[in-house]
């Protein structure tokens, strides 16, 4: 059972949105890809787990903290007496294994998968002592893209490539009695450990001023949007959205990108580049939002 669905880092979010509105550098577009390809890699992993009817409980996406040192789980199974973590990487092409690490032709290498587990193990470990916990957690470094291939790599614990991890999955079921408490507890405390205010400091550096405004599709990204009282249409693609759920998204990227902004309907209307009107904007956020009255400085939160 899923007790946190999968959902893109800030990281992930802040770049696709700069993507849209900025011009990347060519570093930035690396990291950008970079977060395209992982999350690509993690869903691939979710449906191979939702294939197999798994025991305990499945937590995504976990962002924790131990003693001011964060660190993202990818995945995270609970159950009554024992946690797999799981650390994601959707490498592809061919790769050498020499004195721990993993390098291909031209002498690119990759940081050490298995390392950043344990390290990740290690915390873990520390954080569930502290408020009481004591359970055995194993760490699995899972390749998950089937084009994926190491040369010379020995017996290492933990490793698991694409076509290995039906039979992991089912070594779980067996070795797994039935489960009574499935620890949801403990799985319910560490989801609401969840730090979401966490912005990593490699993030680009942006200026309100240099984006562009405007709507655009969810589903194209094309700017080719006309939007109407009730409903806005791409005429690229041709796909219909809700205004209200346009706005909605709108104010979502602007709360994510600028959180010390004081988030006002006129902020919005100048972030859709007036595609919306002051009434339409006004009527969501206070839907949604509590208003603070301040005169011409009110805001919603």
């Amino acid at each position: 059972m899923i007790i946190k669905e999968r959902s893109k880092s800030i990281s992930h979010l802040i770049l696709e949105s700069l993507n849209k509105r900025s011009r990347l550098t060519s570093l930035e577009k690396t990291q950008y890809d970079n977060q395209v390809k992982g999350y690509s890699g993690e869903k691939a992993f979710d449906l191979k787990a939702a294939k197999t009817n798994l025991p305990g409980l499945m937590i995504n996406d976990l962002l924790l903290s131990t003693r001011d040192t964060y660190y993202q789980i990818d995945s995270l199974l609970v159950t009554d007496d024992h946690i797999y973590l799981y650390e994601i990487k959707n490498y592809y092409g061919q790769y050498h294994y020499t004195n721990g690490t993993l390098h291909n032709e031209t002498g690119y290498s990759l940081q050490n998968p298995v390392a950043q587990a344990e390290r990740k193990r290690i915390y873990l470990q520390n954080l569930l002592i502290s408020i009481g916990y004591r359970l055995d957690i194993s760490n699995h470094v899972v390749f998950i893209n089937p084009d994926f291939y190491i040369y010379d790599l020995p017996k290492i614990p933990g490793i698991l490539f694409a076509g290995q991890l039906a039979k992991h999955f089912e070594s779980i079921i067996e070795s797994t009695p039935d489960q009574k408490k499935t620890n949801a507890s403990l799985a319910k405390k560490l989801v609401r450990m969840h730090d979401l205010t966490y912005r990593p400091g490699n993030l680009p550096e942006y200026h309100y001023e240099k984006l562009k405004k405007g709507v655009f599709c969810p589903n194209c990204l094309s700017l080719s949007v006309k939007a109407t009282r009730q409903t806005q249409i791409c005429s690229v693609c041709g796909h219909k959205e809700k205004a209200v759920d346009a706005i909605n998204r709108l104010v979502e990227e602007l709360q994510l990108l600028f959180p010390e902004r004081p988030l006002t309907k006129r902020l919005v209307y100048d972030w859709c580049d007036e595609a919306f009107t002051l009434y339409q904007i006004k009527t969501v956020l206070k839907e949604n939002y509590r208003l603070y009255p301040a005169g011409r400085s009110s805001y919603y939160k």
